[in-house]
C-alpha cells in the first residue's frame, strides 16, 4: 500500500509539474498573441478571454495542490504555537484529518458542481463550464494524496508543516 501511494503521488508530481509549465507557456503565447492582434492588427481575438480564465482557473488549482507537495503552502499555526507540547501529536492528527475532511466535501461537491455546469456551455468558445469546475475536485484528490504521501514519509506531526516552518524549527524564528 505504502509504494502504491509513493508511486502514485510520484506521477502526480510529475504531471503537476510539466501541467503548470504548460498552462504558464500556454497563458504567455495566448496573451502576446492577443496583445498583437488587437494592438497591431486591430482585430481582437474573441474568444482568448474565456480561455485564458479557464486556464488560470487550472493553473491557481494546480499549483495550489503542488504547493502542498512540497510544502510551500501556508500555515496558520498559532494554535499549535499555544498547545502545550504533549498535545502536538493530537493537534497534527486532528489538523491532517480535518484537511483529508476538507478535501472529501471539496472533492464531493466539486464532482456535483461539474455534473450540473456540464450542460452548460461558454459564450464565445461553446465549451461546457465543466471544464472550470472540474479544476477544483480533481486538484482536491492530488491534495489528498500529497497530504497522505507527506503522513507516510514525514509522519503526522510535520505533515502539514510548511518549510517555513521546519526550518523555524532547526533554530530560526519565523
Amino acid at each position: 500500500m505504502k509504494t502504491l501511494v509513493l508511486w502514485l503521488d510520484d506521477r502526480v508530481r510529475e504531471i503537476e509539474y510539466h501541467a503548470l509549465w504548460l498552462l504558464l507557456a500556454a497563458i504567455f503565447v495566448i496573451l502576446t498573441a492577443t496583445v498583437f492582434f488587437r494592438y497591431v492588427l486591430g482585430a481582437p481575438i474573441t474568444w482568448t478571454e474565456e480561455f485564458l480564465t479557464m486556464l488560470f482557473t487550472w493553473m491557481v488549482f494546480i499549483g495550489a495542490s503542488s504547493a502542498l507537495s512540497t510544502h510551500q503552502h501556508i500555515r496558520i499555526d498559532i494554535v499549535l504555537r499555544l498547545l502545550p507540547p504533549r498535545y502536538a501529536l493530537v493537534a497534527s492528527i486532528v489538523a491532517v484529518l480535518t484537511c483529508l475532511a476538507v478535501f472529501w466535501v471539496t472533492i464531493h461537491y466539486g464532482l456535483k458542481y461539474a455534473r450540473t455546469t456540464w450542460g452548460d456551455l461558454t459564450p464565445m468558445m461553446g465549451v461546457t463550464f465543466g471544464f472550470y469546475t472540474l479544476a477544483l475536485p480533481v486538484t482536491s484528490i492530488c491534495a489528498a494524496l500529497h497530504v497522505i504521501r507527506a503522513c507516510v514519509d514525514d509522519g503526522v506531526r510535520t505533515a502539514l508543516m510548511s518549510t517555513i516552518e521546519a526550518q523555524a524549527g532547526e533554530g530560526d524564528e519565523a
